[in-house]
This record gives C-alpha cells, structure tokens and sequence, in this order.
C-alpha cells in the first residue's frame, strides 16, 4: 500500500487458485467486477487432456489495483466532491487457438479487463447524498454506469444505466426504513426493485429488533421468495436459517468471525455442504472453499471439491 497525501493506492492484489491442472470443469460466463476478482468462483475453466502440465490459466490469475481518497479529492475546485474511489482489474485468459480470432485475443490481453470508480457527493444544504459508479467492461466493450441518490441511511433511490442491451434503463430500486418505538421490533425496511432488461419485479421487507440482533428477512422474488431470519448468536457467531416460500426448500447458513479471519457455512439438505475460511495475514490472505455433496456421499466413500485461492497485497 502506497499513501500519498491526499490518495492512497491499494495492491497491486494478486489472487491465484491453486488446484490439480488435469482436473476437468467448465467455466462460467459473467460480468467482471471488482468484487469478484476478490472472490472468485470456484467453477473451473476447461481443460484439454493435450494441455502440458503446468497451464497458467489453470492458477485463474487475477490482478486488482486501486486508487482512493482520503477525504475530499478536491476540496478547493469541488467542495461537494466527498470522495473519489478507482480500480482497474486485470483477468489472465489463455489466446484462442482460432485464426479469426487470435488478433482479437491478443488485443485483449494487453488490455485491463475492467475498469470502475466510484464518486460520492453530499450537499448539506439539500441534505442529499449521490453515488456514481461507472464500469468499463474491455472484452465485451459494455459500459454500466450505477446512479444512488439518499437521505441518510432511512431512503434512497437508485437507477442502472447500460450501453448495450434492449434497453438503457436496466434496473430500478427504492428504499426507505421507518424506526419504531417498540423493542421486538425496533425498524422496519422496504426495498421495492424493478428489473427492466428481465421484466420481473421484487420487493425485500426486512425487520429488525431495537437490539438489533435479530432481523426477519421477506424477500418476495418473482422465481423464488424466501424468509430468512438473521439472528447473533455473541459477537462472533451468526446464524441464518432460510426458507423457500415457492418450494419449502430449507438452507442453513452458520458465520464464524474469527481473529484473522471467518468461517462461512452453507448447509443445503438436498444438495450439499459448503465452507469458506478466510485466514488473512499480513502479505493477503487465504481463502479455502470446501464442497462436500450430500447425495452418494457416505463416511466410508467421502466424496469434496476443495478450492484453494492465495491472494498477495504488494
């Protein structure tokens, strides 16, 4: 971490998935962010059974870099400008075997595969606070610019603007919270979302308790409405059990805050069970994901999928 006066820069990070490079998968296909180059899936990409040994795109190297404010960015020109956020992520993809395309992939891997940032402004005089969060996607060249204007913490209103698809509007959300002078349940929030590049609608309804340990979760989607209720257990023990309201599906989700970390458990009855421990340290971090299939598994014939991901702050 480099700190100026005014910015700081963070990484570059590296992430890098250590696994068994003859292990077959199949790679999915998404929008790049900076969230998840931190946590990446734990799909694998394809493999041929002709690869030599050691492939680099078996690793799924990835590079973050940022750049951030302390403060206003430039109070003198800006006074309203609160802080200013950038970063530039940068995916390894193995160069297409193709002729049509190799130009193309070649030109792709010098590139970045994404850029975004982040603006926050407030006025004190309206009392409003907006975030601007545009994107640049290189490989698919779509741009996606994120627009929130709020009122504090209890209301705000949000719009997704995209470059490429039927529609420039992709989404719209709301959000207001109201406090309540009870302690069984101390707030209650509603957030109202319409999606217009899919055509559905969703509304999440969340209570919470004037402790707030505990908070009830109604998320009343169009395919799948679930309930989940969050409860803290202490400090470091979190629990939320989920269910759906479409087809009574139950999961169980256990959060374990650690010195140096946390351990997140997903256990789904009729699919499997899933772990993930982040150790951090001083250079990065550790990240370990364990899926352990229900179904065909017994104690004699134990059958996991283990993911090992190594991240490295410069």
């Amino acid at each position: 971490m480099v700190t100026a006066a005014r910015f700081v820069s963070n990484g570059p990070i590296l992430t890098v998935t250590l696994k068994d490079s003859a292990e077959e998968g199949s790679s999915k296909s998404g929008a790049i962010t900076a969230a998840s180059f931190l946590s990446p899936s734990t799909d694998d990409d394809s493999s041929d059974g002709n690869n030599p040994w050691f492939n680099l795109s078996n690793f799924r190297p990835n590079l973050v870099w940022s750049l951030k404010s302390q403060g206003k960015p430039f109070p003198n020109w800006f006074p309203n400008w609160q802080s200013l956020r950038t970063t530039v992520g940068y995916q390894y993809e193995p160069m297409s075997s193709s002729s049509s395309s190799s130009s193309s992939s070649s030109s792709h891997q010098r590139l970045p595969s994404f850029v975004e940032a982040d603006l926050k402004f407030s006025s004190e005089r309206l009392g409003v606070e907006l975030e601007v969060q545009p994107s640049y996607e290189f490989k698919t060249q779509q741009s996606v610019v994120s627009v929130r204007a709020s009122r504090g913490a209890a209301a705000y209103l949000m719009g997704k603007f995209a470059s490429q698809g039927e529609r420039w509007l992709q989404l719209v959300r709301g959000c207001y919270q109201t406090e309540l002078p009870y302690g069984s349940v101390g707030a209650v929030r509603i957030t109202p979302t319409f999606d217009l590049a899919q055509g559905q609608a969703s509304c999440l309804l969340e209570a919470m308790t004037a402790s707030q340990r505990t908070k009830a979760i109604l998320n009343l989607e169009y395919d799948n409405p679930t309930l989940t209720v969050v409860h803290s257990l202490d400090d470091r023990n979190t629990i939320a059990p989920e269910i759906s309201l479409f087809n009574a599906r139950i999961l169980y989700q256990w959060n374990i805050a650690l010195d140096s970390g946390s351990i997140r458990t997903k256990v789904d009855p009729t699919s499997a069970v899933q772990v993930t421990w982040t150790d951090n340290s001083l250079t990065g971090k550790w990240i370990t994901d364990v899926r352990v299939p229900l179904a065909g598994t017994t104690l004699s014939s134990l059958s996991a999928d283990v993911r090992v991901r190594r991240q490295f702050s410069f």
